[in-house]
């Protein structure tokens, strides 16, 4: 069964209110992510046979996508237990321990390009700890790098950290000398990322909520102009911090002018003490005020918690603090790399089955953009590429693809990020596409560890994307967000995001939500987003006092306020069709912000706290291109539950009646004579009313209100 409801004749047929936690009418089991990743291993390994490829893959969404080459191919093995003297044939030592596999990928990679020809090199289970990254070329194109069946190769993104030594107060000491200008960007102990030292304290119960400092008013103020690079604090927060040289501040967002969408990670420049000013190396575009929320770390004075760590390059020493005494056992990897493996131009390869973890976080913040992709797999002008089953745990972002056609990225796991989980589209400057991207049936989750404003899936400058069959859940912002940012140059157009399942996106931010599609290149999508569910969609913001908005908490008459969709649209994006989505226990539901020719139906809304459909003439304001219809909102069926009962808020006084219209909708639930809203330049009985007045001024056709104990009925 699809998601959503059926439709006969204009008439709906409500058949179930899917429950938040039911995936089985998103996706056939075959395309489930976890279960696609392991019948990927199983078809791709080093060993499978073109045999089993097609048997195995027969009756999932990659049947006919992926096949197995024809040409013969030279195998070179990669184990831990290898040598780069060896020859590379042998998947093990011979008896004589005179030949045997390699211990590099780069070793491996050389030897494919000396020989020539198509080459697999084929992984042997075990750790790989990476000095760098490695980089495949031109010459690499059509290389395959695969795990041997039933293998696990594990790659890590900075070395294993030994010859711990005990100090006082449960502290230990470990030498790492790292080359001039690099750092350590994570620690993770046994798997789990450890914290840096920092200041407040994460706090022990994970409440978000909590280990803040908030930023004061300036005096006198700071003007705009000033980006982040300039905030105040607030007498006796910070503590005596000595040598600020490796100083970092992770801020938020202002409280005003609303900027809490975003945050940054900045080198401390200076602290004055006497105008309690902080100066940062930030941004000019990205603004900090009164209110912004922030931490501290980075600096000796501020370690003093179990689970903190501090990395001195001076002294070639990372210094950790464990409350676990049996630590001396602990695998401790210290994460240096942010990219792993890097294609540029390497056409036609293909990454599967492999783990890559344990890498530093750098990836999608706001200083120094035209780097901030990075990517534990990065791509630049490599095309053809296809990427899978692979995990990608603890690193910055888990794939990057720059310019580069037709890549496939399909049952992989990516969690535990500090960025995107995955990004498709442009290098700034350049602004070449990157179509026919196939995103299918992976498993994205915690996601925005540290820099808010990303998503399970971002992309731009792309045409004819397929996001499909995706589980994504637990992110900072976005679940899918994509879209045109900087105007015709990043366009976007024939997007395709169907039959995923997005759970409990927009939970660091104040504006965000679960999928989302921008418009500023001006012209029709031509996209859909359609049969998705989507559920726990939230928000976080603080109040200029330090305090938090309730969770939930939707008004539309305040300003500024947390904003929350389970889908919208936003920036002029026009021509989308939003279609089929289930969409239960979210704020609010649709938005159009902007834009023209959106249609919204057949979508089954239920058990949200704010707003059903919110449309708004904001970023579109004054735009009307001359191929320009009104947004439709047609046969939804709404079940309104929370006490405001607001079903639809239309504000477009720039373009009055005519941007959007309502038509065949059912709704039921806890609805009043409030429950409907223009702006009171639209209309002259208010700015509220109920259904009748919402079609008496002519924005709504053949829509009914049904009673409760009936919408199951009818």
């Amino acid at each position: 069964m699809k998601l959503g409801v059926a439709l006969i004749s204009g008439i709906f047929i409500v058949t179930f209110f899917p429950q938040s936690g039911n995936t089985s009418s998103v996706w056939p089991d075959a395309d489930a992510p976890d279960r696609l990743q392991q019948t990927i291993r199983e078809a791709t390994c080093a060993e499978a046979s073109a045999a089993t490829m097609s048997a195995k893959l027969d009756g999932t969404s990659l049947s006919g996508l992926l096949t197995s080459p024809s040409a013969p191919r030279t195998t070179f093995h990669v184990s831990p237990d290898g040598n780069d003297n060896w020859s590379g044939l042998l998947p093990a030592a011979n008896t004589q321990r005179n030949d045997g596999p390699f211990a590099s990928i780069e070793h491996a990679r050389d030897a494919a390009r000396e020989k020539g020809g198509p080459s697999v090199i084929a992984m042997s289970s075990g750790d790989y700890y990476l000095a760098q990254p490695v980089v495949f070329d031109a010459r690499d194109a059509g290389l395959i790098i695969t795990a041997r069946c039933n293998g696990t190769p594990v790659l890590h993104g900075g070395p294993l950290v030994q010859n711990w030594a005990s100090q006082a107060n449960g502290r230990w000491t470990a030498p790492l000398k790292l080359p001039s200008g690099d750092g350590v960007g994570d620690l993770f102990v046994d798997g789990a990322r450890q914290t840096s030292a920092r200041f407040p304290n994460v706090p022990v119960d994970g409440d978000p909520r909590k280990g803040w400092l908030f930023a004061a008013e300036c005096d006198p103020p700071i003007g705009p102009w000033a980006g982040n690079t300039r905030f105040c604090f607030h007498p006796g927060d910070l503590p005596a911090l000595g040598d600020v040289t490796s100083l970092t501040v992770d801020i938020v967002g202002g409280f005003q002018p609303g900027s809490q969408w975003g945050n940054d990670t900045l080198p401390v420049v200076s602290i004055d003490a006497e105008k309690r000013t902080i100066d940062t190396k930030g941004t000019s575009y990205f603004f900090t005020a009164e209110g912004s929320r922030y931490f501290l770390s980075g600096t000796e004075a501020l370690l003093d918690a179990p689970g903190e760590w501090l990395y001195d390059p001076t002294m070639g020493q990372l210094r950790y603090i464990t409350a676990d005494r049996s630590f001396p056992g602990a695998v401790v990897v210290a994460g240096i790399l942010p990219t792993f493996f890097r294609l540029a131009g390497a056409d036609g390869m293909t990454i599967s089955g492999l783990e890559f973890r344990d890498g530093a976080p750098q990836g999608s913040g706001k200083l120094g953009t035209d780097t901030r992709g990075f990517g534990a797999i990065r791509l630049e002008g490599a095309n053809r590429v296809r990427l899978l089953g692979n995990v990608i745990e603890n690193i910055g972002v888990g794939i990057h693809v720059s310019e580069s056609q037709d890549v496939l990225i399909a049952g992989n796991a990516i969690g535990n990020v500090a960025g995107n989980g995955i990004y498709v589209g442009t290098t700034y400057g350049s602004f070449g596409k990157s179509n026919g991207a196939r995103i299918l049936s992976n498993h994205i989750h915690d996601v925005g560890q540290v820099y808010y404003d990303t998503a399970g899936v971002s992309f731009q400058a792309t045409d004819n994307i397929r996001i499909a069959n995706n589980l994504i859940e637990n992110v900072a912002q976005f679940g899918i967000g994509g879209g045109s940012t900087w105007g015709p140059q990043d366009a976007v157009h024939d997007a395709v995001i169907e039959h995923n399942v997005v759970r409990n996106a927009n939970q660091r931010t104040s504006d965000g939500g679960a999928i989302k599609l921008m418009g500023e290149q001006g012209d029709p999508l031509n996209s859909i987003i359609r049969e998705n569910l989507v559920t726990g969609t939230g928000h976080l913001m603080n109040r200029a006092d330090g305090t938090f908005w309730p969770a939930g908490y939707d008004n539309i008459d305040e300003w500024p306020t947390p904003i929350s969709w389970a889908i919208y649209t936003d920036g002029k994006a026009s021509g989308v069709r939003i279609e089929g989505n289930t969409l239960s226990g979210n704020v609010s539901a649709i938005g159009i912000n902007g834009g023209w020719s959106n249609l919204v139906t057949g979508n089954v809304i239920s058990h949200g706290s704010g707003v059903v459909f919110r449309v708004d003439d904001a970023t579109g304001r004054g735009w009307h291109p001359q191929w320009a219809r009104p947004n439709r909102i047609e046969e939804n069926v709404v079940s309104v539950d929370s006490d405001s009962g607001i079903v639809a808020s239309v504000n477009a006084p720039d373009h009055g009646l005519g941007f959007v219209h309502f038509a065949r909708n059912r709704y039921s639930g806890n609805l009043n004579d409030k429950s409907f809203r223009l702006n009171w330049r639209m209309t002259l009985w208010g700015n509220s009313g109920n259904l009748s007045d919402f079609q008496n001024a002519g924005v709504d056709t053949d829509s009914v209100v049904v009673p409760a104990d009936k919408k199951e009925d009818e």
